[in-house]
């Protein structure tokens, strides 16, 4: 669908998609017509700026067992 850099407007992708795609089903297109506009307004942004601003989702890497990685810590 999309090329995942810090750049990527992942919604932009889906509605280029629902245009270009010949094998796509009418509900498909609409769909993804649908989610692309909604998205490319609402969420693109979102993602963008928190790229540019270095803000990042939590690690799904860590143990949550680990009682002294900061994410298990009750404060």
């Amino acid at each position: 669908m999309g090329k995942k850099d810090d750049d990527t407007v992942y919604c932009f992708e889906l509605l280029k998609e629902g245009l270009t795609d010949r094998d796509m089903s009418g509900w498909g297109r609409l769909w993804c017509l649908g989610v692309g506009l909604i998205g490319t307004v609402v969420a693109d942004p979102i993602i963008w700026a928190s790229n540019k601003l270095g803000i990042k989702s939590e690690p799904k890497d860590y143990d949550p067992s680990d009682p002294t990685h900061p994410f298990n810590q009750n404060y």
